[in-house]
């Protein structure tokens, strides 16, 4: 996906999250749940974030694969245990920004691998990214805040 639908759909995510916990300051929190979602995509040099800091991605890249290491849950577990020792509500806030990115890349046909490298188990959808159905999910997504803004 696209980093605008990976934005979209973590904002989404926060507004629902909102609901459930005291997300403490609204600015801070949403700050790091978009972090989240730009941050699987740092190992490669074509994402929003790896063009902000273009010298990561080449490090990296030395030992990390795209939709690899960077896109397993464990990665994903890792970076929010270091913020949660912060302030537990920016680890959570990391963490739903970060997985969500990770769930909505399983919907590509290129899909993720939740698990590695502990396994192969590489999870797959049709949509292709930067096609149609991506920007129909993103209206989607973008219907979804909408209503939730308003309500």
């Amino acid at each position: 996906m696209k980093a605008r639908t990976h934005l979209a759909f973590s904002f989404f995510s926060g507004l629902i999250l909102m609901d459930f916990i005291n997300i403490g300051n609204k600015y801070i929190f949403f700050a790091f749940l978009l972090l989240g979602a730009l941050l699987p995509d740092i190992d490669t040099p074509n994402s929003k974030i790896s063009r902000k800091i273009p010298v990561i991605p080449k490090i990296l890249s030395i030992f990390a694969k795209h939709r690899g290491i960077f896109h397993s849950i464990f990665l994903a577990l890792a970076f929010t245990a270091i913020f949660w020792m912060l302030k537990p509500v920016y680890g959570i806030a990391l963490f739903a920004g970060y997985f969500s990115h990770l769930l909505i890349d399983g919907f590509t046909k290129a899909g993720v691998n939740f698990l590695h490298p502990v396994s192969q188990l590489r999870l797959a959808g049709p949509i292709e990214t930067g096609k149609i159905w991506e920007w129909v999910f993103f209206a989607v997504i973008a219907a979804g805040i909408v209503l939730s803004l308003l309500k």
